[in-house]
């Protein structure tokens, strides 16, 4: 919520959608819990929010992804539902923000 204000609040950005996407659990990081846990924990932290969702996408991979393929398969969601083209900044249209 917080990055979301900061980005309307520079007047450059206009904030449309969040996503969560949390990471496989092949990941390797010690104590990671399950990634149906992990699943099952972020979508109840973003269930009273109109504009963040929980995307299972990593978790449901055979292996983990890294984060330009997972950045690569939001992009392709978006143009797919949306058929918006992404571009860089420097271009008019939709740019994805990740932070």
């Amino acid at each position: 919520e917080r990055a979301r204000d900061y980005l309307h609040k520079t007047g450059r950005f206009i904030v449309i959608g969040g996503i969560v996407s949390p990471v496989h659990d092949s990941y390797g990081k010690t104590g990671l819990v399950s990634s149906r846990h992990r699943l099952t924990m972020c979508q109840l932290a973003v269930q009273a929010s109109d504009w963040i969702r929980v995307d299972p996408w990593e978790c449901y991979q055979d292996t983990w992804q890294t984060t330009c393929s997972v950045l690569e398969h939001h992009r392709d969601l978006m143009k797919r539902v949306t058929g918006c083209i992404l571009s860089n900044v420097n271009t008019p249209s939709v740019t994805p923000v990740i932070g």
